[in-house]
């Protein structure tokens, strides 16, 4: 303890020691006198004869019988000398060393330990089951990745609105009807083109067989079209605007045409080609390149611009094309752990890319590199108000599928 420290009397108040100015204390009288000075001769004389007198009174005490013990009081010590107490020695001041610091908290603590990603239907299940998307994240967020093979579009949204998918591959009509049937999802990255420098927009394709009087989508009529799912934008949100133009109902229950729902882009093109629908919509690489180097179809007649393909060999022919299509997504759910979902747009749109995933051995090639169905570089930074052209397609369409 430092600083001066408080004293005070050890009981609590001074000691006080009363005095008579008397013989007797039961003939007490008290001789005041006035301490004024006083200056004349005279006066000073009669003060000095009455301090005599008092002086003789005071001897005379001495003999009275109940006079007080005599013995003449000791001379009081002086008082000692204040010894001012050192001070007390200030304790040593402990050092306590500093805690170790805590570890910082791990910030995948709350990630779950398995994810579950699903993809529209594409070509076939061998090669949705080979995909190197879902490899990619699942490396990266060091977790196990479970692949669900849907039967349909809705499998896909239904899976999400439910949360039993944490990532989904849509295409863009689905991830509206997704997102419009109350699924709590967000976009991950957008397809590219075949290169990192513009977002992948596509377009959807009407498709005869060569020789067909069928020449324009109002051609239609009283005919067994093919389109892809209720749930593609492709394959069935845009060839429905391009039929209400000519006043065609391309609804299931429609008695414009026979509508016919073949799962697959894949799936419908081959339909027509094998002559099971007069006319069929597919996404455009599906026709010109996919299933002619798969070898299901030989070989197309470009009849709108020119991608034209083994001319000679073709046995179907493009009559219309859409305009372009707003990229494909790849979306996650946002009940995922906020971390967690940054990492996975950070993982979609740096490392899921043909160069990285040649690079990192995932692909032999660019050539040779199934990123989800579809061929396309990778893909690139997006936002969910890219979709709002669908959504305002879906008010004009009035689709039954769009939920808005």
């Amino acid at each position: 303890m430092s600083g001066a420290q408080n004293r005070r009397f050890p009981h609590g108040s001074p000691i006080v020691i009363p005095y008579s100015t008397s013989c007797s204390p039961r003939h007490s009288t008290l001789a005041l006198v006035n301490t004024r000075t006083y200056s004349s001769p005279r006066r000073l004389r009669s003060v000095f004869a009455l301090l005599a007198a008092g002086t003789l009174v005071l001897a005379a005490c001495g003999g009275d019988d109940d006079a007080a013990d005599t013995t003449e009081a000791p001379a009081e010590e002086p008082a000692a000398a204040e010894t001012t107490a050192a001070p007390a020695e200030e304790p040593a001041v402990e050092t306590t060393a500093a805690p170790a610091a805590e570890p910082a908290a791990d910030p995948k603590a709350d990630w779950p330990s398995r994810l579950t990603f699903a993809a529209v239907p594409a070509e076939n299940a061998e090669e949705i089951s080979s995909y190197v998307t879902p490899q990619i994240i699942a490396d990266e967020l060091g977790v196990e990745m479970e692949f669900v093979q849907a039967a349909d579009y809705a499998g896909v949204i239904e899976g999400m609105v439910a949360e039993r998918v944490d990532i989904g591959s849509f295409g863009a009509f689905s991830y509206v009807i997704a997102t419009g049937a109350g699924a709590d999802i967000d976009v991950a990255g957008l397809w590219a083109s075949d290169t990192p420098d513009t977002i992948g927009d596509y377009r959807s394709y009407l498709i005869v067989p060569v020789g067909s009087d069928i020449q324009a989508p109002a051609d239609l009529a009283g005919k067994k079209v093919c389109f892809v799912d209720p749930g593609s934008t492709s394959g069935f949100l845009f060839p429905s605007a391009a039929l209400l133009a000519e006043g065609l109902d391309p609804s299931e229950t429609s008695t414009d045409i026979e509508a016919i729902f073949a799962g697959g882009h894949d799936a419908s093109a081959i339909a027509v080609n094998n002559g099971d629908c007069d006319a069929g919509f597919a996404y455009d690489t599906m026709v010109t390149e996919q299933l002619i180097e798969s070898g299901d179809i030989p070989g197309v007649i470009d009849l709108v611009e020119d991608e034209t393909v083994n001319e000679a060999d073709a046995t179907i022919q493009i009559i219309w094309k859409s305009t372009p299509i707003a990229a494909p997504p790849l979306a996650f759910g946002n009940w995922l752990p906020k971390s967690m979902q940054e990492e996975i747009v950070d993982i979609v749109t740096t490392k899921v890319n043909v160069d990285w995933a040649v690079e990192n051995g995932y692909c032999a090639s660019a050539d040779d590199c199934p990123l989800s169905d579809g061929p396309f570089w990778g893909y690139l930074a997006g936002e969910d108000s890219y979709y709002d052209g669908i959504r305002e397609l879906c008010e004009l369409t009035g689709s039954s599928k769009c939920n808005l």
